[in-house]
Order: structure tokens, then C-alpha cells, then sequence
């Protein structure tokens, strides 16, 4: 071997195990910071995943997926993602827009026949970015903790379709998962396929995500946590179970952070829609008189801006956090820096904040590491 050649080769093992100690480095600051975040809340399990220029470069489970079993959590461990599922929902909007099957700005009725007009006409981009006026759950109903099994969105649909608006469309902004829930509908017709199937062959199923999926009682993943909710000095609780088929499209998936992380990927990397699309899908909405909503919600994704802890730089963030009946999980994309984290645990606990907080403070670990690496 020539003197030249063993340099480069030398220099190259250098520069690999720099960047090796660096990555463990950030990886062993995050698991720390995470351990203890679960001890101070009590949260028996925890997962994260961390990805990076199309890479999944961390995974790890943290934990017991149940009190009972002591079975550990794992990378494979499968978590009910909530509210995370508009994201979803919100990919399989923007592949319909591509195609020119669904018109962002044309009455909901134009889809879903079924849906009677209101005093104020509603548009699919008032649907997706909750500017529409339709009311949330009751809970005085049970409508959040739904037990009853729905065998289509427009059965779904049938639970608020004939009240009145709560405000004239795009003058407000109030969340409401019954905006995906007819927008789910929407997509339905526009696709001539039901949702879920829809979801599985244009997003999940190109990608190669086995357990991103409804959350259904009759076909449980093997893997599924078992959920808890933070009762008497947050002592967890066992969550009940509830049924999901009145809100699939906006909180009813279930998946893990590494198949969350490949699905950021996928995205920043162009795979699912265009980087113009996806544009369109995460830039804040604003209101019919031109003000900001204040709460930087796009299209099934909030966006912002992110000051950087050490750095102060100002990096764009596009994210989507989510409860259920007993876990949490948060979604987060920095598309400057290529970087996806997803964290996922089974416990709930207030305020949600306080839990997305922590993929923060990963998201700065690993971009303060990245920016010591040698040029």
C-alpha cells in the first residue's frame, strides 16, 4: 500500500469514528435526558426514533410496554398515535391534490353528498386547517370515548352532520376532529376507495410500513403497549379501551417512531409528495380578514419557527403532536437540516407541552453534535 493510500485510510477511519463518538454521543446525552424524564413523570414506557438525511440513525425503547408482564419496550413496540394520524389523513390529501381528484378550495359537498348545506358553504382547505365552524366531540356524549363500533365514515359523519356551525368558516379557528372525520369522507369520494384503504396503498404500503394502520378491536397489533393515564400523584392508571371507528382519519393509527421517522423521510426526501405539495400542506392558514389563526395550523401539520438552544439560529419546524385513551406521541420535521424525530409513549399525562418539549430538546442534541463534525 503507498504512503498516500495509508493516509487516506487513516484519515478516513479518523473522520468515521469522530463521527461515530459524536452520534453515540448525542444518542447517550438523549437516553439520559429521557430516562429521566420518564422517572419524574412516572411514564412506563417510552420510544424514540431519530432520523437524518433519509437515514433512521437512532432507535430505542425505554421502559416496560406493561406494569403487569414487565415486558420491555422495544424498537418494534406499536403505540396508538392520536392526533399524529392528521398528518397522515393530510399525505393522503395532498397525493389526491397531484392528481387533480380533489379541489382544496371547492365545497364539501362536491364530495360528500350526504352532508347537508349550511347557512355558510365549507371548503376542504377550511376542513383541513379547522377553520370550518364544525363542532368537536361532546363529551358529555362519549363521543371522545366512543365504545360503539362504526362500519363506515359516513355512519361517523351521521354524529354532527345536521348541527349547526359553531362560526362562519374561515373567520375562526377551532380544532375539531370532526373535520377529518369529513374530510376522510371527501377523500373517500375523490379516491373511490374507503379511507383506510386509500391511506395503506398511497402512503403507507409504498414505503414499507408494516404497523402504521387503524387501531381496530377486532385486529389489535401483536406488538400494541397496553395504555395508561396518570391518576393520584400520577400514578399510572390502565387505560379503558375505546373504539376508534368514528375518527380514524383523525386519530385512530397506530404505529412505532422508527416507521413514523421513515415516513419523514419519505417525505423531505420527495417520495410521497412533491416538496411543493408538501409546501402547500404546512404553511399556516390564515383567516378569511388576513390574520394569523395563532395557532400556525396548516393542513393537518402545524408550522413555526424554532430557535435553536445554544445556536439561536431560527430553523422551520413542521409537527403534529397527538393523545390517546393512555399515550401520547409527537412528530416533528426540521426540513433544513433533514431531520425527523418521532416519540411515542403509553402514558397520558397534562399538560402535552411538558411531552413535546422532550423531542425539542433530542432535536437539539443531535443538531448541536452535527454541527461539530469536521468538514
Amino acid at each position: 500500500m503507498s504512503v498516500r493510500r495509508s493516509v487516506i485510510v487513516c484519515l478516513f477511519v479518523m473522520y468515521a469514528g469522530n463521527l461515530l463518538a459524536q452520534s453515540e454521543s448525542a444518542t447517550a446525552r438523549a437516553g439520559d435526558h429521557l430516562r429521566a424524564f420518564m422517572t419524574a413523570r412516572r411514564v412506563p414506557g417510552l420510544s424514540i426514533a431519530v432520523g437524518r438525511h433519509g437515514k433512521v440513525i437512532w432507535a430505542e425503547g425505554f421502559g416496560v410496554s406493561d406494569l403487569d408482564t414487565g415486558a420491555a419496550v422495544t424498537t418494534q413496540s406499536v403505540f396508538p398515535i392520536g392526533s399524529t394520524t392528521k398528518a397522515l389523513t393530510s399525505l393522503a390529501l395532498g397525493i389526491l391534490v397531484e392528481k387533480r381528484k380533489i379541489d382544496l378550495d371547492a365545497e364539501i359537498q362536491t364530495y360528500v353528498s350526504y352532508f347537508p348545506r349550511k347557512e355558510h358553504p365549507i371548503t376542504i382547505r377550511q376542513l383541513a386547517g379547522h377553520q370550518s365552524g364544525i363542532r368537536d366531540y361532546d363529551m358529555a356524549k362519549g363521543e371522545y370515548a366512543n365504545t360503539r363500533q362504526f362500519d363506515s365514515v359516513k355512519d361517523a359523519v351521521a354524529v354532527f352532520k345536521d348541527d349547526p356551525l359553531l362560526f362562519e368558516p374561515g373567520t375562526k379557528f377551532a380544532y375539531s376532529a370532526y373535520n377529518f372525520v369529513l374530510l376522510s369522507a371527501a377523500i373517500e369520494k375523490a379516491s373511490g376507495r374507503d379511507f383506510l384503504s386509500f391511506v395503506t396503498e398511497s402512503v403507507t404500503k409504498p414505503i414499507g410500513l408494516m404497523e402504521t394502520r387503524a387501531l381496530r378491536a377486532e385486529d389489535p397489533p401483536s406488538k400494541l403497549v397496553t395504555c395508561y393515564t396518570a391518576g393520584f400523584f400520577g400514578k399510572p392508571e390502565k387505560a379503558s379501551t375505546i373504539n376508534l371507528s368514528n375518527k380514524w382519519a383523525a386519530g385512530g393509527f397506530v404505529s412505532t417512531p422508527t416507521e413514523m421517522v421513515r415516513l419523514g423521510n419519505a417525505i423531505l426526501d420527495g417520495k410521497l409528495v412533491k416538496p411543493a405539495t408538501f409546501t402547500t400542506l404546512t404553511t399556516p392558514q390564515k383567516l378569511k380578514n388576513g390574520a394569523d389563526t395563532g395557532a400556525g395550523y396548516a393542513m393537518g401539520w402545524r408550522s413555526g419557527l424554532w430557535k435553536e438552544p445554544g445556536s439561536g439560529r431560527e430553523l422551520r419546524v413542521v409537527h403534529h403532536g397527538g393523545t390517546a385513551n393512555g399515550a401520547m406521541s409527537f412528530f416533528m420535521l426540521i426540513p433544513e437540516e433533514g431531520l425527523t424525530i418521532s416519540l411515542q409513549s403509553n402514558l397520558l399525562f397534562q399538560p402535552f407541552s411538558e411531552f413535546s418539549q422532550h423531542a425539542y430538546a433530542v432535536a437539539a442534541m443531535f443538531l448541536s453534535d452535527a454541527q461539530k463534525q469536521p468538514e
